[in-house]
């Protein structure tokens, strides 16, 4: 059978019997209020219940429970609200389902986040006027990441004082500078003079305030 994306009454939809995955419904709810439902629900074809999509559809009956408005692409029909559903999907056995179930909801926590570029574009959302409402990040999240970046200091390719070719390459957070090695051993002496220390965390924050950073 193939694969088809149909209309059902959300008050129809039946979840799994055991699905073991919590949902932060108050993000997916800002979600679907801001973005509309864009991800169909997936049902098990053997026994008509839900494979994927519990958080949504719960965040649905939420909405509607509510007394919120049709969020954009769920229809509605004599107070009834209708949800896409991909339906022509099944497995061998109930085994089998449950093993989907749990991969679908555990493979998207595997991966992670270049942290760097996704400040720089929620910076640039924000600059645009756009708000965080609806992306599952808000302005605290926002600074404690960029806290974080700015918090982390790496220092490569430290040659000899006298080497004249190869430069030191210093990154703080999202900055990344390249300095003479004469120059990075004169600002590790100052901050040895100033502060009486070379601790690196030190020598960051030196660096951090000298440089405006």
């Amino acid at each position: 059978m193939d694969i088809q994306v149909e209309y059902l009454p959300l008050s129809e939809i039946v979840e799994a019997d055991n699905n073991p995955k919590d949902h932060d419904i108050g993000q997916i709810y800002q979600s679907i209020k801001r973005f509309g439902f864009t991800q169909p629900i997936m049902l098990n074809e053997n026994t008509g219940k839900l494979l994927a999509g519990h958080g949504r559809l719960q965040t649905l009956q939420t909405l509607k429970d509510a007394g919120e408005k049709v969020p954009n692409r769920i229809k509605e029909k004599d107070g009834e609200w209708l949800v896409p559903v991909l339906k022509g999907i099944s497995f061998e056995d109930d085994n089998e389902a449950q093993a989907y179930l749990i991969a679908d909801n555990r493979l998207t926590e595997l991966g992670g986040w270049n942290t760097g570029d996704l400040v720089i574009e929620l910076e640039k959302l924000i600059e645009a006027g756009f708000e965080l409402d609806g992306t599952g990040y808000d302005f605290d999240d926002l600074e404690t990441m960029v806290g974080d970046m700015n918090s982390t200091f790496e220092v490569e390719d430290i040659p000899d004082i006298d080497d004249e070719e190869t430069d030191v390459k210093i990154s703080i957070g999202r900055y990344r500078f390249k300095i003479d090695p004469e120059t990075f051993y004169e600002w590790e002496n100052r901050v040895a003079e100033e502060l009486g220390s070379r601790d690196s965390e030190d020598f960051v924050d030196w660096l951090k305030e000298t440089l405006g950073i």
